[in-house]
């Protein structure tokens, strides 16, 4: 118990005033310094005031004299002293250990953990933090993502709650559920689009935490079903349709070309517009390999060039960029227009590509789930098993093998 209490006192941060002699101004006075002391470490700061050196009482910490100003001038170095130890009990509170230099800039309005933060507050600076690792850590399609859920949290506050922004400590599930149903209503999402912004809505109340502004994030358990969705992907007749589709119109050639490309490369549509020449490897029996790092994630893809792609390579060879890949948005709609034009009655877009690559181009065709996963650039089959449908053509031919060998034992 005696152990506790010398614990307990070292932790305790003596709050002393000092008048600093050596400062003398021209008018006979000197500035009172607030000097801090927590064993052997030392913090001051000024309090903006000044006293002559003989009217200040170093025991009483505090100035000589009854006249009105006297007592004004001391009750205002009690009311400093006073919010000092504040401000220790609140840091304190928050589980931190409690420094001089952190109890100086916690009075000094510099310690972020005791700021009035607000929810975009917090969201803005996380996203200032991550336009710092664009084309490092992460893509810039990625943080566009983020701030998009910013946008949109912004709107729900102004339109549903007639706010400009609103505490971080007043963010409860009221403010997320009521957010989850403004995106699926008046914003017309479905439940698994929702599901990104609300994860974004979760992030940013974890950095909240981490940085000591809310003691815990009371969103942790709004839990959201995630809808099971069948990924759309061209079948083998399909995917033949679009090879054989020609047209005289140009956009949609290209569109068909380099969606083709990503048929057989499974490369995302940014992967495919950051490609140069020197993703391209050629192994020692001639080979030829994408090895591309992907600009979502960071992780390798390791893909056989096959000779659809090389062609289409080939044709527009000379070119400033390898393809004349469009925008994203013109893409998706030259492909609607593709499908309807090919008798296509699916709903495509150009990850539908990436789609086709892991199911009808390789999986259906014996490609290990593994192989596919190294190819996709994932880090896990897991992954790959929500990209890629194992279609019946594959689970027939796999279960041909054993019937036919108990057919035998029979």
């Amino acid at each position: 118990m005696q152990i506790n209490v010398i614990q307990t006192m070292k932790r305790n941060i003596s709050i002393n005033f000092v008048v600093r002699e050596s400062k003398i101004r021209v008018d006979g006075t000197a500035p009172i310094q607030v000097s801090l002391c927590l064993n052997s470490d030392r913090a001051s700061f000024s309090t903006g005031k000044t006293v002559r050196p003989e009217n200040w009482d170093r025991k009483a910490q505090k100035v000589k004299g009854r006249d009105e100003v006297t007592l004004e001038l001391n009750r205002y170095l009690e009311s400093i002293k006073a919010r000092l130890y504040r401000l220790e009990t609140e840091l304190m509170d928050r589980e931190l250990e409690v420094s001089v230099d952190m109890l100086r800039d916690a009075y000094l309005g510099k310690l972020d953990c005791l700021k009035d933060w607000t929810l975009l507050g917090v969201a803005d600076a996380h996203l200032n933090d991550l336009r710092g690792k664009i084309g490092k850590a992460l893509a810039a399609s990625t943080v566009w993502e983020y701030e998009y859920c910013v946008r949109l949290l912004r709107l729900y506050l102004q339109t549903r709650l007639g706010r400009k922004d609103i505490g971080i400590k007043e963010v409860n599930p009221s403010l997320i559920s009521g957010f989850h149903s403004w995106l699926l209503s008046e914003r017309k999402m479905k439940q698994n689009t929702t599901i990104n912004h609300l994860m974004f809505l979760k992030k940013v109340m974890n950095i909240a935490v981490m940085n000591g502004y809310v003691p815990y994030n009371s969103l942790t358990h709004y839990r959201i079903e995630r809808e099971r969705v069948d990924m759309e992907y061209l079948d083998e007749i399909e995917l033949q349709k679009v090879i054989e589709f020609d047209s005289p119109i140009e956009r949609l050639v290209r569109t068909k070309d380099t969606f083709l490309f990503g048929c057989f490369t499974g490369l995302s549509y940014i992967d495919i517009k950051m490609l140069r020449e020197d993703h391209f490897e050629t192994d020692s029996e001639g080979r030829r390999w994408i090895k591309k790092h992907r600009e979502k994630t960071g992780v390798l893809s390791r893909i056989p060039l096959l000779p659809i792609a090389q062609s289409i390579l080939d044709k527009y060879s000379g070119g400033k960029v390898l393809l004349p890949i469009q925008d994203a948005a013109d893409v998706n709609r030259n492909l609607k227009d593709i499908a309807t034009l090919c008798g296509i009655d699916k709903k495509i877009c150009f990850h539908t590509s990436r789609h086709t690559f892991a199911t009808t181009v390789t999986l259906s065709n014996d490609i290990s789930i593994e192989v596919v996963s190294k190819m996709l650039g994932h880090t896990n089959t897991r992954m790959t098993s929500h990209y890629a449908k194992v279609v019946d053509k594959c689970i027939s031919h796999q279960m041909d093998g054993i019937v036919d060998r108990y057919r035998a034992v029979m």
